[in-house]
């Protein structure tokens, strides 16, 4: 771990709120937190290979968290929403509106980890049964300030976990991007997003088993374009998606948008590109892509809160 004085930090925290300097990419591995993410056992699956989507293979996406509501403190019984992802023992990245002015009565009671099959105690595929899944308590929870509700502008925030994550085959980390990653768009290759939200919008039932779907990020111009009459779509959003019967959904908002990529002469790994924030009401419209949080827009904001 890296230690830095307050003075040293507060040196790190102007230079990174630039973000980009002269055409290129800060280089945020110099941040005093760089190293409190995970690096070397990140954005690993054990899969050989949500609207439309198809189920997902057992450990194929270890860093999903999912959150459990209480929706009323006086009837302490537990719904699943919202997700996020893993992105060290401790923290969880999620989407601001997840887990913001939840109504009066209600609150985040677990986060758990390792979940694949919603109907079953145990996991098993192929003869292969997976650990037992991890649950933890929020012990914190941090939005990013200027979230604003109506416009999912800067929709993101951090959950802290009562306790450290055991990694296993079915809990990892996902990668964090960083280098060449942070000036990339991304636009028109394909990246996946998962979760255990609506699979049909004729039936409005969340899906108990994983889901995933690969959808294509689409140029922010166009996506502006589109979505013109609904909302104002900025830099700091990413869209993708747009096919028909294929999206991100109700019950998936905060899930992780994840891209294999090759970054400095390492092995392939999926690598988080944004959290799933808002889209038209009919989920897999044709033409009308999801839009997501650009990870890459705030990654300073996030070493900037995550602690030991």
């Amino acid at each position: 771990m890296i230690c830095a004085s307050a003075s040293t930090f507060a040196l790190f925290f102007t230079f990174f709120q630039t973000g980009i300097i002269k055409g290129h990419a800060v280089d945020i591995t110099r941040h005093p937190h760089w190293q409190l993410l995970e690096h070397k056992e990140c954005g690993i699956t054990l899969a050989d290979r949500i609207i439309g989507g198809s189920n997902a293979t057992l450990g194929q996406y270890p860093w999903l968290a999912r959150f459990g509501y209480v929706e009323d403190y006086r009837f302490p019984y537990i719904v699943y929403k919202c997700a996020g992802a893993l992105i060290n023992k401790l923290y969880v990245v999620t989407a601001a509106h997840c887990v913001y002015k939840l109504p009066r009565k209600a609150y985040i009671a677990v986060v758990r980890l390792g979940e694949h099959n919603t109907a079953t105690t145990i996991d098993c595929e192929a003869g292969v049964c997976a650990a037992p899944t991890q649950d933890f308590r929020p012990i914190q929870i941090l939005v990013h300030r200027n979230y604003n509700k109506p416009t999912y502008k800067n929709d993101i925030a951090l959950i802290r976990l009562s306790r450290p994550a055991i990694f296993n085959g079915w809990v990892q980390p996902i990668c964090f991007p960083y280098g060449e990653q942070l000036m990339k768009t991304f636009k028109g290759s394909n990246a996946e997003v998962a979760g255990w939200g609506v699979h049909n919008v004729s039936y409005p039932v969340s899906s108990e088993v994983l889901r995933f779907v690969r959808l294509p990020i689409i140029d922010n111009k166009v996506c502006r374009t589109l979505f013109e009459a609904y909302a104002d779509i900025g830099p700091t959003q990413l869209c993708a998606g747009g096919l028909t019967g294929k999206d991100s959904c109700g019950g998936d908002s905060g899930s992780p948008l994840v891209k294999v990529e090759v970054n400095h002469g390492n092995s392939p790994r999926y690598y988080i590109l944004g959290v799933v924030s808002f889209g038209v009401k009919k989920c897999g419209t044709p033409h009308m892509p999801g839009v997501y949080t650009r990870i890459t827009s705030y990654a300073i904001w996030i070493l900037n809160n995550i602690a030991p």
